[in-house]
């Protein structure tokens, strides 16, 4: 009996594995697509930080020669020159050698030479300054880039001689091979920023990167700096709501320090298609979990369609089942009724003629009239059993019209209200329906009559029996309640069975015509009864007719 409700049960199952797997197998797609996308593009970004960083390193060396060449240049014009005696002939010799700015000597007493764009009063100091400068080959300081000259000096035994060169096409070179122009020419849409920078800060940067981090707050910087990463370092970088991959390499300068490039490229496109795979995948897992949801309702309407037809199909046979047992019954009670019905007519005249006819003595008089009473009492009884019995085996044709509800109720229980006036019990009756109830007027007496004299036999002198009728939107609904003493539950599954009677003198036929008349109407009849508590009959009609 379960197995077709365990099959559509595993309907949601098949369904929820499945749309498992396929989540499980495009989350893994999806994750692929996505290690793809960002290995290729952080091979794009170090490829291009590997060749920005060569670029750099280029443009260093290319400025390291350039400043070698010139120490090279100042250091053969130092030997050529010698030191300046003291009637030298600036003009002349600034003629032939136009790129020579200052040719001086300093002594123990004064200094002496070409001197001429140094202010008179500021030259001793302009030399030592010079000469303070722990490498002669090259000096370059504040002092000498504000006359627009380099240096060099060497010292003799008694004297030191300074030669500086105008700087001018030292300059223009820088500015052709140096880190600036280099960095002024990258151009990329989705360069973020190239920076070259040292503990001391920025050392250039194209273009601006805005606030980025430093070796205090970076100790990735030191490290690469440091040699303890070889090669390049990637990394991805949130910027003030920006995401960048920032490629970090050792860059060697021309003083023997080393800085660090930072190459940096926008991950916009990263960001969004990460964004796309989790909004793909939570539409994904709101489709599925649609799809789930709709496979347990369709696997609750299968199991319930079956469910029903199969009840459906159980009342059909237990229908075709009663019809031949009613039939059956109705052709025996026909067969009873034929053959009992003549005798007890026959012992109801012979009863009526004893009545009148014979006479005994005045002392047996009462015993006598009691006997001819108590055997028409058994033959009125006889006689009561076979009609029921008749009226079960009949088939059922019902005239169903339209009648008010609360007269129809106040009818059929007139004379039942009378009875239990006389016999010291309360019959409540409150119908809140003022509607009509399409019903056969003599059948729905019949049934109700019977519930509510069941009710009232099954209470005592004082007892309650309440009768509350109902409209309800499509149905007409009838309470009978009494406050008796109620059945055990093995009685209440048996009372309604034919012939099956709690009363002393019932017949047990009651109960199942009454089912049988509700069941006609297209109703239902449902008793309720609780020991020690009381009893309640519920009757429901259609209020139309089906």
């Amino acid at each position: 009996m379960r197995f077709p409700y365990l099959r559509f049960a595993l309907i949601p199952i098949v369904v929820a594995g499945l749309s498992i797997l396929l989540a499980v197998t495009t989350r893994l797609e999806q994750e692929r697509q996505y290690d793809v996308l960002q290995a290729l593009y952080e091979s794009h970004a170090r490829s291009a930080g590997r060749m920005v960083r060569e670029a750099a390193q280029e443009a260093t060396w290319s400025t390291g020669l350039v400043y070698s060449m010139s120490a090279e240049s100042a250091a053969l014009l130092l030997e050529l020159l010698g030191p300046p005696g003291t009637g030298e002939d600036c003009a002349a010799l600034t003629s032939r050698i136009p790129y020579l700015a200052i040719w001086a000597a300093r002594d123990t007493n004064d200094v002496r030479g070409c001197m001429d764009r140094v202010p008179v009063g500021s030259r001793l100091a302009f030399v030592d300054g010079v000469l303070a400068a722990p490498d002669g080959d090259f000096v370059e300081d504040d002092r000498t880039r504000e006359l627009g000259v380099f240096c060099a000096w060497t010292r003799g035994e008694s004297v030191a001689t300074v030669v500086c060169m105008d700087r001018g096409h030292l300059d223009e070179i820088r500015l052709e091979v140096g880190l600036g122009p280099l960095l002024a020419d990258l151009k990329d849409r989705d360069l973020e920023y190239v920076v070259v920078q040292d503990p001391g800060g920025i050392l250039a940067a194209s273009p601006a990167p805005g606030r980025i981090s430093t070796w205090d707050n970076d100790p990735v910087l030191a490290q690469v700096r440091e040699g303890a990463l070889d090669g390049l370092q990637g990394r991805m970088l949130d910027r003030d709501g920006q995401t960048v991959y920032e490629v970090i390499g050792p860059l060697d300068l021309v003083d023997g320090t080393r800085a660090v490039v930072r190459t940096a490229l926008d991950a916009g496109e990263l960001v969004r298609f990460r964004t796309w795979i989790s909004h793909r995948q939570a539409l994904m897992a709101g489709v599925l979990g649609g799809v789930v949801l709709l496979s347990i309702a369709l696997a609750f309407v299968m199991g319930r369609a079956v469910r029903r037809r199969r009840e459906f199909v159980d009342a059909m046979r237990r229908r075709e089942e009663e019809g031949r047992h009613w039939q059956s019954l109705g052709q025996m009670a026909a067969t009873v009724a034929h053959e009992v019905r003549n005798p007890l007519n026959t012992i109801g005249m012979a009863l009526q003629r004893l009545s009148r006819e014979i006479h005994v003595d005045p002392a047996d008089d009462a015993g006598f009239h009691d006997l001819l009473a108590m055997s028409a009492d058994a033959s009125d009884r006889v006689e009561r059993v076979v009609s029921e019995f008749l009226e079960l085996g009949k088939p059922l044709d019902l005239d169903r019209r339209a009648y008010p509800a609360s007269a129809l109720v106040q009818e059929a229980l007139a004379s039942l209200a009378m009875r239990a006036v006389g016999e010291g019990k309360t019959l409540e009756i409150r119908c809140a329906c003022s509607g009509d109830v399409i019903v056969d007027r003599q059948r729905f007496g019949q049934v109700v009559a019977n519930l509510v004299a069941n009710a009232l036999d099954a209470v005592g002198p004082g007892g309650i029996v309440t009768v509350v009728a109902e409209c309800q939107p499509g149905t007409f609904r009838v309470v009978i309640s009494d406050d008796g003493s109620g059945m055990d539950a093995a009685t209440l599954s048996r009372v309604q069975e034919p012939f099956v009677t709690t009363k002393a003198h019932g017949t047990g036929l009651g109960l199942p015509l009454a089912r049988r008349l509700v069941e006609a109407h297209g109703g239902t009849l449902v008793l309720n009864s609780q020991q020690g508590v009381g009893t309640h009959a519920t009757l429901v009609l259609p209020a139309k007719e089906t």
